[in-house]
């Protein structure tokens, strides 16, 4: 059993419907593959990690590429979690960011103690300006107060 991480010169490898349920099955809800494929391919970094060939990880950032980057969607397949890929992928997150600057998270509530763990720390002045309805739904979810 091997776990290999690839980034963004892999993307035209993706599939785009196996890359959106896995968001689902990781809890970052339903997503339409085609705006999956849109997000990942205007992010400035992509990682994909396979284990035995399927897809089980991925994540995506935003970057200036001179002082700051922004990191979502990370997700490692619950039934893969626990054996080291959500920490191979985070290691080279930061290894690949962190020298463009700071590095924002946007993290589910019960995620940011993985965080952590990397260096990440709690911002007191982080905001989000959004729809109503997105709003709303990132209040019910405990995103926001």
């Amino acid at each position: 059993m091997t776990f290999t991480l690839c980034d963004k010169h892999s993307i035209n490898e993706v599939d785009w419907l196996e890359l959106s349920a896995l968001l689902a099955a990781g809890g970052l809800n339903q997503r339409p593959p085609d705006l999956v494929e849109q997000a990942w391919c205007n992010s400035t970094f992509c990682w994909f990690g396979y284990h035995d060939g399927e897809l089980v990880a991925t994540a995506r950032a935003i970057s200036d590429l001179t002082w700051a980057s922004y990191v979502a969607d990370i997700v490692v397949a619950p039934q893969m979690q626990g054996r080291g890929y959500g920490k191979q992928l985070m290691m080279d997150i930061v290894k690949t960011l962190l020298p463009h600057g700071k590095i924002f998270i946007y993290s589910v509530p019960e995620k940011t103690g993985f965080y952590q763990q990397y260096g990440f720390r709690f911002l007191t002045t982080g905001m989000v300006c959004a729809t109503s309805e997105s709003l709303f739904k990132l209040e019910q979810s405990g995103y926001i107060r």
